[in-house]
């Protein structure tokens, strides 16, 4: 078989594994994985096997093609970043006692992976979109605010989630399209993809010390230094571009950057960092509890302190630094423009050394010190921030909290305004406070649209907002073909409440196409409204209308209850809508009347994922077939004689159903249709597959062929269900002669 090395294939497949050990393979010349040296992707394979990245199976094998969960994903991860902290297990769906258990919660803890709220899912396939968003996580990326995928045709299909990690990941050029200008967001991925991803988008994976000019500024660098490699007063010394680095949680040995141009640095070990010359980068994250300096000339757009003890020291300049965890400490001789120190920060030490200066400081955490000769221009205490003392002189002190900020020897009471003088003498006093910072300094705005003074008592509409108190509605197939909670992913409800109209969001991926109770096949999803007497319920697609018309008596009938409170269901039915119009649900009882404005951030299951196809025409290439065919028709080597009704080559499709009823499947060859199978009852069923002769065999023995003498040519096969496609990569087939 042949298939582009493109990172449309690439990130078709996921990122993950089980664990290689590089004592697998037994001579140079030979490939490391046996099975995979015909792969597409074998020389991507071969570098993280010896890199003991990956692992094969029990029996020593890798299966390429074979589709990867979300905790084998965690698994490739945990070696890959050498990472070691764990987060305490909060998933309903993990015991702790799974071999990927482990792998799982220590993704988790370094912000990779995350559940639905409830469950992790670590058994589920992972989706391209899954996969590229966690592989930026991992990367230390920031999600573009604007997501552009409009060079792909299926780009608004991206999950909002995703689509920030996707967007930038696209520019670079590691994600491309599939096929047909697609980014196929929903697709699983597999082993060989996986290998790919991470040899493309990882130009340089160092594991001992030394000078290494990097070169690509579309590739990243993961510094991964074990102990054991690791030597006395030795550093690993960065130069040139690169699209962002990662010093894993395993690495102590120093990093030194010297006119080094990155997008992202990430910090998750204990090392010291040091940013020297004509150092760029536009995101640092510190995670652990490492030192990074950044020198006279260097700079950053932002820092964020988000591990405990973290130390920042700013000679040259950055935009913004953020602290979010517990006794961090940040001295400057240089410029920051913005430090924000959240209401997850305690313990803080802020310090503006002589000749440095800070703008602006605004404080929700508690336990702040601001110290120093240098400058200190304003301060902005939040409501909630308490025991802050402020020693610098010239400091304009808006105190917005319930506490008194202590400057100097004096204090400046909550609600007032006020200018330090020092650590030996009592601030001025400059009357109120101006209320303009008086939200949740960490979320980075304000409350108030205008300067309408007070401390912070506005009557805007963001101060009125409150979720509401909804939930998200059960889910079942009644046909019995598909479990409940394979029916959507990362299903959960948000909304907020303004006046008398409350605005639902509803969330989901992978909504699957089910039977629901008056037996009608649609993608339904939903959410619970409080249950009351005398509700009565009137729902539809759009805005909501002038005339209401019928009431659907329907919704009153259906009850839900969750901690002991009863809920009546709305569903929608979300096939062939457009999403975007969104719903609404109005609930009247006697007088009064409650407006629900729905809109859906929902991602539709594809009619088939897992997409593979290949050219049968050995042995080997005849075991790809899935075994409910094998089992029955064991390999042959009657198969090769070109007189065998069954002769080789065929044309080999296998892939994953997630449909009932009747699906269509039409072969092209060099854009021409060649075949077309009617399925009548499809049903949903991972590892379906569908063979063809490539030329019509000599007597017919049931298979499908395509009536042609010559087989060469580009193969491409399409799956159709309603209004749905997908469809596969292009094969290339130019056979040898025999």
């Amino acid at each position: 078989m042949q298939m582009k090395k493109t990172l449309a294939a690439i990130l078709s497949t996921s990122m993950t594994l089980s664990m290689l050990s590089v004592s697998a393979f037994a001579a140079e010349d030979k490939p490391l994985m046996e099975d995979a040296a015909n792969s597409w992707a074998a020389s991507s394979i071969d570098r993280w096997v010896q890199q003991g990245i990956v692992q094969g199976d029990a029996d020593g094998s890798f299966k390429p093609y074979r589709s990867l969960t979300r905790g084998e994903l965690a698994t490739v991860f945990v070696r890959m970043f050498g990472l070691t902290k764990k987060a305490e297990n909060r998933y309903d769906d993990l015991d702790g006692s799974e071999w990927y258990a482990d792998a799982v919660l220590r993704c988790t803890a370094a912000g990779i992976l995350e559940g639905d709220g409830r469950n992790v899912n670590a058994t589920a396939p992972v989706t391209r979109q899954e996969a590229m968003t966690m592989f930026a996580r991992a990367m230390g990326m920031t999600p573009d605010a604007s997501p552009d995928l409009s060079q792909f045709t299926d780009g608004s299909e991206t999950a909002g989630w995703a689509a920030g990690y996707m967007a930038p990941l696209a520019k670079m050029g590691i994600l491309q399209g599939v096929g047909a200008d697609r980014i196929a967001p929903h697709d699983n991925i597999d082993r060989a993809s996986t290998m790919a991803l991470l040899d493309k988008a990882i130009e340089e994976y160092i594991t001992a010390p030394g000078d290494v000019v990097l070169e690509n500024g579309n590739g990243f660098t993961v510094i991964n230094i074990a102990a054991s490699a690791a030597r006395a007063n030795d550093a690993v010394g960065l130069s040139g571009t690169t699209a962002g680095v990662v010093i894993s949680a395993g690495t102590q040995t120093d990093v030194a950057a010297t006119d080094l141009t990155a997008d992202t640095i990430r910090v998750d070990g204990s090392a010291a960092v040091s940013l020297h010359g004509n150092t760029t980068a536009e995101h640092v994250t510190v995670h652990s509890a490492a030192s990074v300096a950044i020198g006279a000339d260097a700079q950053a757009d932002t820092v964020t302190l988000s591990g405990p003890q973290a130390e920042l020291s700013v000679a040259g300049t950055v935009g913004t630094v953020t602290i979010a965890s517990d006794r961090n400490m940040l001295a400057v001789t240089g410029t920051v423009s913005a430090v924000e120190v959240t209401r997850d920060a305690s313990g803080t030490t802020v310090s503006a050394e002589a000749g440095g200066q800070i703008d602006a400081v605004s404080a929700a955490g508690a336990g702040m010190t601001v110290q120093g000769d240098g400058i200190v221009a304003k301060l902005a205490v939040s409501e909630g921030a308490s025991d802050i003392t402020v020693n610098t002189t010239g400091t304009k002190i808006d105190n917005n909290s319930s506490e008194a900020v202590t400057a100097g020897i004096g204090s400046v009471e909550p609600g007032k305004a006020g200018t330090s003088q020092g650590a030996e003498q009592a601030p001025t006093q400059d009357g109120p406070s101006s209320g303009s910072d008086s939200d949740d300094s960490a979320g980075g705005g304000s409350n108030n649209s205008g300067g309408s003074g007070g401390s912070g008592s506005g009557d805007s509409d963001a101060e009125e907002e409150q979720q509401a108190d909804i939930v998200k509605a059960p889910l079942f197939d009644q046909s019995g073909t598909i479990e409940a909670e394979k029916l959507v992913q990362d299903y959960r409800i948000s909304s907020t409440v303004k006046a008398d109209v409350t605005e639902v969001t509803i969330h989901g991926t992978r909504l699957m196409k089910h039977e629901n109770a008056q037996h009608s096949y649609n993608y339904w999803i939903g959410f619970g409204i409080p249950a009351a007497e005398g509700n009565t319920y009137y729902a539809g697609y759009g805005e909501v209308p002038e005339a209401l018309g019928e009431p659907v008596a329907s919704i009153a009938d259906r009850t839900y209850e969750e901690n002991g409170k009863a809920y009546n269901t709305v569903y929608f039915g979300l096939k062939d809508r457009d999403l975007e119009e969104g719903a609404y649900v109005v609930v009247k009882n006697g007088e009064e009347a409650v407006t629900y404005k729905v809109s859906f951030d929902v991602t539709l299951a594809p009619v088939a994922e897992n997409l593979q196809l290949w050219i049968v025409n050995d042995e080997e290439s005849y075991k790809r077939i899935p075994s409910d065919y094998t089992a029955s028709y064991p390999w042959d080597e009657s198969y090769l004689e070109p007189d065998n009704a069954a002769a080789l080559p065929w044309l080999a499709l296998s892939y994953d159903s997630n449909v009932t009823g009747t699906v269509d499947i039409q072969v092209t060859k060099d854009g021409e249709p060649v075949g077309i199978i009617h399925h009548e009852s499809s049903t949903v069923n991972p590892g379906r597959y569908q063979l063809w002769h490539l030329t019509k065999p000599a007597e017919s023995e049931g298979k499908d062929y395509f009536d042609q003498v010559d087989p060469a040519g580009t193969y491409v096969v399409t799956i159709t269900k309603d209004s749905q496609t997908v469809t596969t990569e292009e094969l290339v087939y130019a056979p040898k002669s025999r």
